[in-house]
């Protein structure tokens, strides 16, 4: 019913009448009050987008959107909005001089087909989008180990799957649809875990499944292409350096995660990198005591996937990010987009949760509010 209305919405035009009212106006939910409150905007508001992957399905089993609809996206935004990097942004924060709206495009994890797909149409649109990289996966090509248990619950050839995970967990893989919700369950598991824990269930699962190498190869960008799409505009920020849940971490291991994936890239890219995004960044992954870490070590700036937008009033260290790349549409797309800058500015980063929809064809807890990030 909501993609009916978008694209009426859409097509119809009216949709710039919301977008236009929404420069002016806001809508504020007040606990206890029984209507929503309409208000006067009083300052700027920026919606910073998260992708992960721009491709037509395959491996890794995480979240895409195909090229052609990341295009029509891109274009979009910039016929519609002020797109601003990720850099400009944060000094728009500190020092608000800007009014209005503004974008700004991030992609989480740093996967090859960003080069292949989405590059050209950063180029072509001039998008200063920003990628958070995962440093040991440029180091090494490996994916992360949240793929590898997609990839291992993929091609397990037996019908259960028996694991020692908080507790002996029994999953039932025998379709597509209950392997990649066995693996969306493991996933979810484990991020509960203490790393260490984590890594001995990750090891255990690979003891168990032999991983195919040619689904491994050539998954993740290479510091040559990373270094022409730096070359071209495109910003690169920290994602740590093997993607643990960094409030699963002693303090030591927080900080070193932290400080070597900055100095990996720096040291591989030869520029300052200043902003960080938190692996999975809901609330509970983020930690409470993180942004000293964060400033110790030299970030400006560090983007959760807490749902939200961001105003001159928000936490640089909590910064809020949506992801809302999937959608079947850019009508839907488009007026998602726009209910964001029709809400209010007023929010908790640390409970603001984010509601995703799960992938299509599968139920549960969905692989976004799993893995992504």
């Amino acid at each position: 019913m909501r993609e009916f209305v978008a694209a009426g919405l859409y097509l119809s035009g009216s949709l710039r009448v919301l977008q236009s009212i929404s420069r002016d106006y806001e809508v504020s939910n007040i606990p206890g009050r029984r209507f929503p409150r309409v208000g006067r905007v009083t300052g700027s508001k920026y919606v910073i987008l998260c992708y992960h992957r721009v491709a037509s399905g395959g491996f890794p089993f995480i979240s895409s959107v195909t090229p052609q609809a990341f295009e029509a996206q891109m274009r979009f935004l910039r016929e519609r909005y002020r797109i601003v990097s990720l850099e400009d942004l944060c000094l728009e924060l500190k020092k608000p001089a800007a009014s209005g709206q503004a974008v700004a495009v991030t992609f989480d994890d740093g996967y090859r087909d960003l080069y292949n797909s989405a590059f050209a149409i950063l180029k072509r649109y001039r998008i200063p989008a920003t990628i958070f990289l995962i440093a040991n996966s440029m180091e090494t090509g490996q994916v992360a180990w949240y793929d590898r248990i997609f990839l291992a619950t993929h091609v397990y050839p037996g019908k259960t799957l028996a694991l020692e995970l908080d507790k002996p967990r029994e999953f039932e893989l025998t379709s597509p649809r209950s392997r990649q919700l066995a693996a969306t369950h493991i996933v979810a598991t484990l991020r509960r875990l203490p790393d260490e824990r984590r890594r001995e269930c990750c090891a255990a699962l690979e003891r168990i499944v032999e991983l195919p190498a040619e689904e491994l190869a050539e998954r993740m960008l290479t510091w040559d292409q990373v270094r022409e799409m730096q070359q071209e505009g495109i910003a690169f920020g920290s994602h740590t350096v093997t993607h643990p849940v960094v409030s699963r971490l002693e303090a030591t291991a927080a900080e070193e995660e932290l400080r070597e994936s900055k100095q990996i890239l720096e040291l591989r890219l030869g520029k300052p990198v200043k902003d960080f995004a938190y692996p999975f960044g809901q609330p509970a992954d983020c930690g409470s005591d993180v942004e000293d870490l964060l400033r110790h070590c030299g970030y400006r700036s560090a983007v959760t996937t807490s749902r939200g937008i961001n105003s001159p009033s928000s936490d640089p260290y909590r910064l809020l990010r949506v992801q809302i790349g999937e959608e079947r549409s850019l009508a839907m797309f488009a007026f998602r987009l726009n209910q964001l800058f029709l809400s209010s500015a007023e929010h908790d980063p640390r409970t603001n949760v984010a509601a995703r929809p799960a992938p299509r064809g599968t139920s549960g807890e969905s692989v976004e509010h799993s893995i992504s990030s």
